[in-house]
């Protein structure tokens, strides 16, 4: 059980290195694509790799092979997967450490005191029994295979119609000059932005699968996603937002009950390492983070991805019973009140605030804050509406 289990660990990481792929790729030059011809070419490529490597290795390594082979060529895999098992225990039979019988009547034969065999001993009759046993699967024992699965042309029609892949599956190259070179996944937020999830990114002759959010996009990428199209016509919605050129009042979106606080990361807190996004702390609190400072400089775009440190203040804005809510859970140290004098003076929020109005033939009116993701489509908070004269 231990054997096997440990053989698809192996499978899988030789799929996910690429590993898989280029045997397969090679494989698949070399057999074509009639049944015949590929059960001749993956029975001889096992059986040569079992004549020099364990034959449970090979089935390791062959597996994902055999697998994307059947998927390219529209194939049941049960019709090749067989012929698979039976190289490598035929591949096994042609030298001394081909398999472990042969290792064990060596080791018996030189227990007794008798000259024991040499490595290419078994050569002669175990590739007349390899050759013999792959001219029978391939002109005889193919007829009885079985038929188990769907498929390849199954999967190109019958499932992706049924599961829709044809509008949720689909390619994105990032140009030369697109403002995204050199970014990381992280930063663009495509999945809070258009709901896409990157599977796959192709760099000239490499494919990145699955890329950690850390992974930095480069001219000429070509991303696979997953989501809707359509969703980049939200893109259209934001552009129609007015940006007003009049200086900020900061008591213009904070007055009335809405108040400011700074609070700062202690050296035993459990949130060290974490995100704002990672923590919910908008929906957790219920406030906002304006700005983190530490290490003598202040961030103030962006936050919501960035890895809180022991030592940050973080400067928080909300309504003034959840402050006082806030300062009770003692989840944060040296909480104060901030005076609004220090937005410019300390945080320089002046730099980074404007107003935004929404025109009355926006395809935003009537939407709600989360419906039009615009905090995360700017990269920044909306921090107080103006409707009229009331904010």
């Amino acid at each position: 059980v231990v054997t096997i289990w440990a053989v698809f660990i192996l499978s899988g990481g030789l799929t996910r290195t690429g590993v898989a792929k280029v045997i397969g790729n090679f494989v698949l030059k070399m057999a074509g694509t009639t049944e015949t011809s590929m059960i001749i070419v993956i029975m001889t490529t096992a059986g040569v790799l079992s004549a020099i490597m364990n034959n449970v290795a090979v089935a390791a390594l062959m597996l994902p092979v055999v697998i994307d082979i059947a998927r390219q060529t529209g194939r049941s895999p049960s019709r090749l997967l067989m012929p698979l098992a039976y190289g490598c225990l035929l591949g096994g039979l042609t030298t001394q450490i081909g398999t472990p019988p042969n290792i064990l009547v060596t080791d018996a034969l030189r227990d007794a005191g008798l000259k024991p065999f040499t490595f290419f001993d078994f050569t002669p009759v175990g590739l007349i029994v390899m050759f013999s046993g792959i001219a029978f699967m391939a002109f005889i024992g193919r007829h009885l295979l079985p038929q188990h699965g769907g498929t390849g042309d199954e999967s190109a029609g019958d499932w992706q119609q049924k599961y829709e892949l044809q509008e949720r599956l689909f390619h994105v190259r990032v140009p030369d000059t697109s403002a995204l070179v050199g970014k990381t996944l992280a930063r663009i937020r495509l999945g809070s932005i258009l709901g896409w999830y990157v599977m796959s990114i192709r760099r000239g002759h490499e494919t990145v699968q699955d890329p950690r959010p850390s992974e930095r996009l480069q001219a000429g990428d070509l991303l696979t996603i997953k989501g809707r199209i359509d969703a980049l016509e939200k893109l259209q919605n934001w552009h129609n937002l007015e940006v007003q050129e009049d200086a900020i009042d900061f008591t213009v979106p904070y007055s009335g009950t809405v108040q400011m606080a700074e609070v700062t990361v202690p050296e035993d807190s459990v949130f060290i390492g974490a995100t704002l996004n990672g923590l919910d702390f908008r929906s957790r609190f219920g406030l906002n983070v304006l700005a983190i400072a530490g290490d003598d400089q202040v961030r103030r775009i962006n936050l919501a991805d960035e890895a809180l440190h022991s030592g940050d203040r973080l400067l928080v804005a909300g309504a003034d019973g959840q402050l006082e809510k806030f300062r009770q859970t003692n989840a944060f140290a040296q909480y104060r009140t901030v005076d609004r004098s220090e937005l410019a003076e300390c945080y320089h929020l002046h730099d980074r605030l404007m107003v935004m109005q929404i025109p009355s033939d926006s395809p935003l009116v009537h939407q709600t804050l989360r419906e039009s993701r615009l905090g995360d489509a700017l990269g920044s908070r909306v921090l107080g509406i103006l409707r009229g004269d009331q904010p």
